[in-house]
């Protein structure tokens, strides 16, 4: 029969507790080699925890600004596809509007006319253009549409023109009522924030101004081109067919003329997506550079990891081995 003598009881606890302490540390050394990464950092960097701290902040702060630009970038895509479509708009109503010449026909102007409201109604809308539910072309003002409707611009301008019959008078007074700044356009066609500007960080101590607003220059003689070859055939000015013939060429010269402004306004836009993809790309490599530098300081070797992995598994066979042996012990055994 088996025999465990008197004060085994003793041994057999100092076994199990040695037994459970070895096999928790062969499940901590097989989980580091398994995800190549310390499980104990306090004890594995002492005094360099400051350091990793300091990582996790800058890396915290690094994803931040990621998540940050690609919203810009996105925001600076849709704006340059917005102008895009404007410039289409001016494009188009000025090709229709370079066909009336002194023979035009009523019917003929009415198609201008028709081409003209329009590029209208496409240009506000694409200004009127909203990214997370914020205005995107009205400066810091990031709640309100920044342009009236085109029929309310419209109806801004017939109070306006009201009483006038020459056409220098009303060319004159539309041109007025777009460059003015104040009163006109400012404040009754443009309904976001004037001189200013939408500022976005995109590095630690750095930030892009947005100051592509639907008040620009370049988008208002766009805007004044457009309303020109409306109004030439609207029955509330009182000018006869061969003035409508004249201002609708009038507008077709702005509009051919706003071209350059255009492509200029464009080009600054085009300038901010620049600083951000490159500030993008310097975050994103200071973001690799800065997770290697913690990989290093939070992972395990993985020779010394398997070295240690056997030396404890050895161990814990050791010990189930000499357990056995002792358990199988017989009275006469243990007295010989």
């Amino acid at each position: 029969m088996s025999f465990s003598p008197i004060g085994d009881l003793r041994q057999h606890f100092l076994t199990t507790q040695s037994n459970s302490k070895t096999k928790t540390e062969l499940n901590t050394l097989v989980q580091e080699l398994t995800t190549g990464l310390k499980s104990d950092l306090t004890e594995h960097l002492g005094s360099s925890q400051t350091a990793l701290s300091s990582l996790n902040r800058q890396l915290a702060m690094l994803d931040g600004f990621a998540s940050a630009n690609t919203q810009t970038s996105q925001m600076l895509s849709i704006m340059q596809s917005s102008l895009s479509q404007v410039d289409t708009q001016r494009s188009n109503a000025s090709v229709a509007l370079f066909t009336i010449d002194s023979a035009s026909s009523p019917s003929e102007l009415s198609n201008a006319s028709s081409a003209s409201f329009a590029g209208l109604e496409a240009s506000i809308s694409a200004l009127n253009i909203r990214v997370a539910d914020r205005a995107v072309f009205g400066g810091d003002d990031l709640t309100t549409s920044p342009l009236v409707s085109a029929e309310e611009m419209l109806e801004n301008l017939r109070e306006e023109l009201s009483g006038f019959t020459e056409l220098s008078e009303i060319t004159l007074a539309i041109d007025d009522w777009f460059d003015s700044p104040s009163g006109g356009f400012s404040s009754a066609g443009f309904q976001g924030s004037p001189d200013s500007k939408m500022e976005r960080l995109i590095a630690s101590g750095q930030s892009v101004e947005i100051d592509a607003r639907a008040d620009d220059g370049a988008l208002k003689s766009v805007l004044k081109g457009l309303v020109k070859g409306v109004l030439a055939t609207d029955s509330s000015l009182s000018i006869g067919l061969a003035e409508s013939r004249e201002l609708q060429q009038s507008a077709a010269v702005d509009l051919l003329s706003a071209g350059e402004a255009m492509a200029t306004l464009q080009g600054r836009v085009g300038f901010i997506e620049g600083q951000v993809e490159e500030m993008s790309a310097r975050n994103a490599a200071e973001q690799t550079s800065l997770s290697i530098f913690k990989t290093e300081l939070t992972q395990a070797d993985p020779f010394e990891t398997a070295t240690q992995l056997e030396a404890v598994k050895f161990q814990l066979e050791t010990q189930y081995t000499l357990t056995s042996r002792l358990s199988g012990l017989s009275l006469v055994g243990y007295l010989r």
